[in-house]
């Protein structure tokens, strides 16, 4: 091989949310022993994302011979405030924790009271679900916030803004706390995205999408099972109970990249290959490879080079 002529062979492996792949087990099991047989044979019980992810789950074939099945969300002892918007490309860093309090409404919040309004002033508020309110919404097609002039409870302003538009909307930062809170008739308080529930993912994931049946949850159990025949939605009952149960697993997505690198300079040398490695790591991170990643050498037997990725 000549030596001024280098062929590189870069194998990328990646895992996002989007690669979810969705498995409907025909076992009946309470949600323990559901999870542990979603653990040793897939990843875990189902976690969803959205209302696109809820569409995966059901592509893969007809469960109407089924009332119910768990998934993966489970109630705990704490309750905590997330935005209804759960993508979490949809925030850069720290926008998804971004509140606006009222002074002392942050430690002034009532047990009953698990949703978030804005005042005309850009201030939060907590208030109880069920009042009636306007509402904003998110529309994603446009990236726009809507004042809508109906007064609705929280679960059905956020119905409809699934309906029409996007989603409630999420305030992520002071310069769109602004631009929301002047759609606000002064005096008004409305509904934005903002809730808080007592409910994790059994994967630790951080999505805060929730697609209660109304009246739902109702204190019937700690664990959450997917209704079947209810229009895709959600309800609450005893982990004890045995049912079938939704599992997922991570697609793989391989991506194989060739550079060749011609130089007057003998590319074997070691100083050589590690600015030529460099560059390549340069590169790959504009593509978004993480910067932490590692990248280092091997030499196959027909004499090309391969940066291995750690």
């Amino acid at each position: 091989m000549d030596p001024r002529i280098l062929l590189i062979l870069i194998s990328m492996v990646s895992y996002t949310s989007l690669d979810k792949i969705y498995y409907f087990v025909n076992q009946s099991k309470n949600l323990d022993d559901a999870q542990q047989y979603c653990r040793e044979n897939y990843i875990d019980l189902a976690s969803t994302d959205d209302l696109a992810a809820m569409d995966e789950l059901f592509a893969q074939e007809n469960y109407t011979y089924s009332e119910s099945a768990w998934i993966g969300l489970k109630k705990i002892n704490l309750k905590w405030w997330h935005w209804a918007i759960s993508d979490r490309e949809f925030y850069k860093a720290g926008e998804a924790d971004y509140r606006n309090w009222a002074p002392l409404q942050e430690i002034d919040i009532v047990d009953n009271e698990d949703c978030g309004i804005m005042d005309s002033s850009g201030q939060f508020f907590d208030d109880s679900c069920v009042t009636l309110r306007h509402f904003i919404c998110y529309d994603g097609k446009d990236q726009s916030y809507v004042f809508i002039n109906m007064a609705k409870t929280w679960r059905d302003a956020q119905r409809y803004c699934r309906q029409y538009h996007t989603e409630l909307v999420s305030v992520r930062n002071k310069n769109e706390n602004l631009q929301i809170q002047k759609l606000i008739p002064a005096g008004d308080k409305v509904f934005i995205g903002l809730f808080r529930d007592a409910y994790m993912w059994s994967d630790n994931s951080k999505s805060s999408f929730r697609n209660w049946h109304p009246n739902q949850p109702d204190g019937s159990g700690d664990c959450v099972m997917q209704l079947l025949k209810e229009h895709n939605l959600w309800d609450d009952d005893q982990c004890s109970n045995p049912k079938p149960f939704f599992c997922y697993s991570i697609m793989k997505k391989r991506q194989i990249i060739k550079m060749v690198v011609k130089s007057d300079q003998n590319v074997n040398d070691p100083g050589m290959n590690m600015a030529i490695l460099e560059k390549v790591k340069q590169k790959l991170e504009e593509m978004g490879m993480p910067n932490d990643t590692n990248l280092e050498w091997k030499q196959s037997s027909e004499g090309i080079f391969r940066p291995l990725m750690r």
